[in-house]
């Protein structure tokens, strides 16, 4: 009778105890007709939790497929059988999963030979090594970076969805009062005090509404802001308006609003100081606005020291005995959409992108923003930001009003009808002489026809049918009358983006104003570039 060729195989090794002592496992396969595991060192069967050749064998159907885990099975053969068609004199390489005695699953590497025989059948020699504790700490990396990132996803999607639940509800409100106010307004128009009463809560709602409105458009423009322009400013001044601006609003509540600029050797520097304003107001705000009756919120501006090339070291503190923050959300805290209690619940209005916006700030400004905080202790909003210092002594930005004179010829141009009804009222009670136009082709004609004199100043809308107000403002600046050409303009328009500004700059426009109109910001501006003009 003729030999098993398993048994030719195993008498061209000779001895093979010496591979009981390697490290890892080896076995023998034989793929010829009558398939089975010729050998298995004593590597293989700890690997597998076996005693004896004969225990692996069953345990493992006596074949290559039992040795492998059913889900890696077709992906393990594949790869070895494209390794071969390669170079079958290569060694193939695989990783996969075995099951074990006890049920156990662990990562294995696959280190096989591969040899071809015509008449007695194929045989694989194969290493195998224990991979699973690094494949498994792999594994659990990736599931762990995984689950994180999910986690984080699912955040973001849950505060935007409660973000847009909050805003509609937090816009819905001041819209129902200036809709309700209005019409009590008209049902006493018999009783002007009860009409003015009414009409300054609907002026009261818009504002509210407006704010909101900024706040989500500012998030919007911050965080494709390029860079800050760089102007002086007067830190100390821009913190006393700051003040001064919520100083009724903290007594209307009992606050204790202190102020603290001595600790400054600079307080001229250069900056973006509608930015800066912003930011520090936002923050103030916010402190008051969660800072109960009988408490107090302070603002303290320090120079800690000065850094190279004409630089110093600014830090803005904003202290509070407020309702503080609560630890779950402080990572959250500077997050856009996110809010630790909405209105219902706090009882406090407004869509919660105040600290969003003044991080942005902070960042596009070169600085950093953090806060301690407590519950029900207060919290303090740091903000370090380094600033190119003006030199001594200070240059104060403040300029006091010129004095507005009567007769100012005012050119307006204005296509929304009712805007442009609105404005040419208000500022004919002003004493203003208005000759409003109602599109950019208008406008320009009007100015060609004039006389030098018969116009002081244009105020001009920048979205307007035939020409818009850039177009006009630059033909405009090339007239060849210089008294024309030079004629103030004011730019009063709903497009306050960065690039909208940089170009009614570059279209010779003095001012880039927002809509809806400010009547008292609009005054100082036409103060500060009309005093020479003025007839």
């Amino acid at each position: 009778m003729a030999a098993h060729p398993a048994q030719d195989i195993l008498a061209a090794f000779g001895s093979i105890r010496f591979l009981d002592e390697i490290p890892g496992g080896f076995f023998i396969y034989y793929a010829g007709g009558d398939e089975q595991i010729i050998y298995a060192n004593q590597g293989i069967l700890r690997m597998f939790q076996c005693s004896t050749l004969k225990e692996f064998r069953e345990l493992t159907g006596n074949s290559f497929k039992g040795l492998v885990y059913s889900e890696d099975l077709d992906a393990v053969e594949d790869s070895i059988r494209k390794q071969i068609a390669v170079n079958q004199h290569d060694p193939d390489y695989a990783e996969y999963r075995i099951r074990r005695k006890d049920g156990s699953i662990r990562w294995v590497q696959n280190h096989g030979h591969f040899v071809h025989r015509e008449s007695a059948g194929d045989v694989f020699y194969v290493f195998l090594g224990d991979t699973t504790d690094e494949k498994s700490q792999k594994q659990m990396r990736q599931k762990r970076i995984l689950t994180e990132a999910l986690d984080k996803a699912d955040l973001a999607v849950k505060a935007k969805n409660d973000f847009l639940s909050h805003i509609s509800h937090e816009m819905r409100t001041p819209l129902n009062a200036i809709f309700g106010f209005t019409t009590l307004a008209k049902t006493s128009l018999n009783d002007p005090n009860m009409a003015a009463e009414y009409l300054d809560q609907v002026e009261t709602a818009s504002r509210q509404l407006l704010d909101m409105i900024t706040q989500a458009l500012d998030v919007s423009a911050l965080s494709s802001a390029a860079g800050s322009a760089q102007e002086e400013c007067d830190l100390r001044g821009m913190l006393q308006e700051v003040y001064d601006f919520l100083l009724p609003q903290a007594k209307e509540k009992s606050i204790a609003f202190s102020l603290d600029c001595k600790r400054i050797t600079h307080r001229g520097i250069y900056t973006n100081p509608k930015r800066l304003k912003q930011l520090i107001l936002n923050l103030s705000n916010n402190a008051i606005t969660y800072t109960n009756p009988g408490g107090s919120v302070d603002i303290i501006l320090t120079e800690e020291k000065t850094l190279p090339d004409h630089h110093s070291l600014y830090h803005f503190e904003v202290k509070d005995t407020g309702i503080g923050i609560g630890e779950e959300f402080l990572e959250r805290v500077f997050d856009p959409f996110s809010r630790e209690k909405s209105s219902t619940l706090s009882g406090i209005h407004g869509i919660g992108l105040g600290l969003t916006i003044a991080k942005n700030i902070a960042d596009m400004l070169g600085g950093t923003i953090s806060v301690k905080t407590a519950v029900n202790k207060g919290s303090t909003f740091t903000v370090s930001l380094p600033f190119r210092v003006q030199p001594l002594p200070d240059v104060s930005g403040n300029k006091q009003p010129t004095g507005l004179l009567p007769n100012l010829r005012i050119l307006l141009a204005e296509d929304n009808d009712i805007n442009r009804e609105i404005e040419t009222e208000l500022l004919e009670r002003m004493g203003f002489l208005v000759d409003p136009v109602a599109d950019g082709r208008e406008a320009l004609d009007r100015v060609e026809q004039a006389f030098p004199g018969d116009y002081d100043l244009i105020i001009m809308d920048l979205q307007m049918p035939i020409m818009d107000g850039w177009q006009v403002s630059a033909v405009i600046r090339k007239l060849s009358d210089p008294v024309l050409a030079r004629i103030p303009i004011i730019a009063l328009s709903a497009n306050v983006g960065i690039r909208d500004r940089r170009r009614s700059l570059e279209s010779g426009i003095n001012v880039h104003l927002p809509k809806p109109m400010d009547l008292n910001v609009l005054l100082e501006t036409i103060e500060t570039i009309t005093g020479p003009h003025i007839h």
